[in-house]
């Protein structure tokens, strides 16, 4: 071979080591360049998977508050459903209490009345069963809450702010005041 092959040949050589040097390169930048994608991609995925947790937990938690809000509610509205026929029905016993008052009753009015408190304690045990309490309020002391003072008086015998005389029986539900009681106040 002469010399001139030989140079080409190297030349040859030189070039294709190279091409090799420039294809390894190339392979090395292509799977550095493929991982940083697979990273980021495992980032924006795993960023998606974190919101998609925060949503389902702000959900799951959105979805405990209204249930138990939907039953507390629902708690309320049997407990006190039968408020309103109760607070038509209190008129009623008034007058019913009124009518077993009668003063010097004869022996034929004394005999109905005895049914008539049959029939009264058989309301007030129903009333009872159903919630329904009455407001204690002679000799105990005046709250707002309960009583309703219509009347004040100077009575030496009770303490100050201390309920002398019941008008008119107040009644709760459950703990609930449906009436208060209507009350004379020692000042």
């Amino acid at each position: 071979m002469n010399r001139g092959e030989i140079m080409a040949k190297e030349k040859e050589t030189a070039q294709e080591e190279m091409k090799e040097e420039v294809v390894e390169e190339t392979t090395e930048d292509v799977e550095v360049q493929k991982e940083e994608n697979l990273q980021q991609q495992m980032k924006k995925l795993e960023e998606e998977v974190n919101n998609w947790k925060t949503d389902y937990y702000k959900v799951f938690a959105d979805m405990e508050n209204l249930k138990r809000r939907l039953e507390k509610e629902h708690q309320n509205s049997l407990k006190f459903m039968m408020q309103s026929f109760i607070e038509e029905l209190l008129p009623v016993v008034d007058n019913f209490e009124r009518s077993l008052n009668v003063q010097n009753p004869s022996d034929e009015i004394q005999t109905f009345l005895k049914g008539y408190q049959m029939i009264f304690d058989q309301l007030m045990a129903i009333l009872k069963k159903n919630g329904v309490e009455v407001i204690e309020a002679q000799g105990q002391e005046f709250d707002p809450n309960l009583h309703q003072a219509v009347m004040t008086t100077q009575d030496e015998n009770y303490d100050h702010n201390v309920v002398v005389e019941e008008l008119q029986k107040g009644y709760k539900l459950k703990d609930r005041v449906i009436r208060a009681s209507l009350v004379k106040v020692n000042e």
